[in-house]
């Protein structure tokens, strides 16, 4: 089941949550719509599920107009963040509450709905927790009961929103890890909404980029990563050194660090920028290493983990942060208040004018 969405306008009041969005979702695609908090990440899948409707545009499924089409036309399931699943029903009962309250005509008989039931529990891995109540569960296993709940009544389209964003990270590794298995398995067109970057670069065949109710950037988690459009692109996808610079030609400058050009120059001639390096892109050394390189004082060292992040600060008492190889901390023996030189390995400039 393909999705398109067409020139989509939804206000609340003056605000203005998306603003002209359009999107394709191909049948069978795993997406993921990814913002900062009230960007319209959710809004817009509220309107694809048809929950809330848009105030211009269109919205499509598999060729067919479903704009004024209800939710239980749309033949879509969904996945709510705190689970929503019924405290007084057991697992059984929770997910087979739609088939369950379908018409008569519609409705599978009692063996049916109970093979179909068990046979979602033995997807989700809970085949022997079906007599249980979801208080007597975990908040991991309360999220796969929603979701067998949601495949139950087979969706064209399964949406989740925030799916798990009430859990603890570790606990929400674990299940996006199984969520790209379960999708790989059933193939059902499924959008869901994350603010955890890593989430959306992990687990979707696409990324959708939302901010202030605009798509700021679609494609491939390797290409928004890679490949940003645009600096909030850039910014809001992980950790990231930001400096003031200028444009010359094909080069970039840092302003106000070694290896610029002259202050005359560098302060009047060329474009302003902003330049962005990942932490583990920015490398550090005893002694200067190359015309790009700058002296920094180190602030902090955090070695747990597999790589040591370390907290400096430049010449002007600005931060950074560094992510290097615990050989290469070794090698380099840094203590707090040591000075260093930093080097850019690779840059990212976006021009501000």
């Amino acid at each position: 089941m393909s999705i398109q969405i067409r020139n989509v306008t939804k206000r609340f009041g003056n605000f203005v949550a998306l603003d002209t969005v359009s999107l394709d979702v191909a049948s069978g695609e795993l997406v993921a719509l990814l913002g900062p908090s009230g960007s319209g990440k959710t809004t817009l899948l509220r309107i694809i599920s048809g929950l809330d409707a848009p105030d211009a545009g269109s919205m499509i499924l598999h060729g067919e107009d479903a704009t004024a089409m209800r939710p239980r036309e749309r033949g879509v399931g969904f996945v709510f963040q705190h689970y929503a699943l019924f405290r007084h029903m057991t697992v059984f009962q929770n997910v087979g509450f739609g088939l369950r309250v379908r018409p008569r005509k519609l409705r599978p008989s009692k063996a049916a709905i109970r093979e179909k039931v068990f046979g979602l529990l033995r997807l989700v891995q809970l085949e022997n927790f079906a007599t249980r109540y979801p208080a007597q569960l975990s908040g991991g296993q309360r999220q796969r009961v929603a979701l067998a709940r949601a495949l139950a009544v087979e969706p064209k389209v399964l949406l989740l929103d925030e799916p798990f964003g009430a859990l603890d990270a570790k606990v929400r590794k674990e299940l996006r890890r199984w969520l790209r298995r379960l999708h790989d398995e059933i193939h059902v067109t499924s959008v869901f909404v994350t603010h955890d970057q890593e989430e959306a670069l992990e687990v979707a065949d696409r990324v959708v980029i939302v901010n202030e109710g605009r798509i700021e950037q679609i494609g491939a988690p390797e290409e928004v990563y890679h490949h940003p459009a645009n600096a909030f692109v850039l910014n809001f996808l992980g950790d990231v050194n930001l400096f003031h610079g200028r444009i010359h030609g094909d080069e970039a400058m840092i302003v106000g660090h070694a290896g610029e050009e002259p202050e005359d120059h560098a302060q009047h001639a060329g474009r302003s920028a902003q330049v962005f390096v990942r932490p583990h892109l920015l490398d550090i050394s005893i002694d200067a290493a190359g015309r790009n390189s700058f002296p920094a004082k180190v602030i902090h060292i955090n070695p747990a983990g597999p790589f040591v992040k370390v907290e400096l600060a430049d010449a002007r008492g600005a931060p950074l942060q560094a992510d290097i190889s615990q050989q290469r901390y070794r090698e380099l023996a840094l203590e707090k208040n040591m000075d260093v030189f930093v080097t850019p390995k690779e840059i990212r400039t976006f021009a501000t004018n």
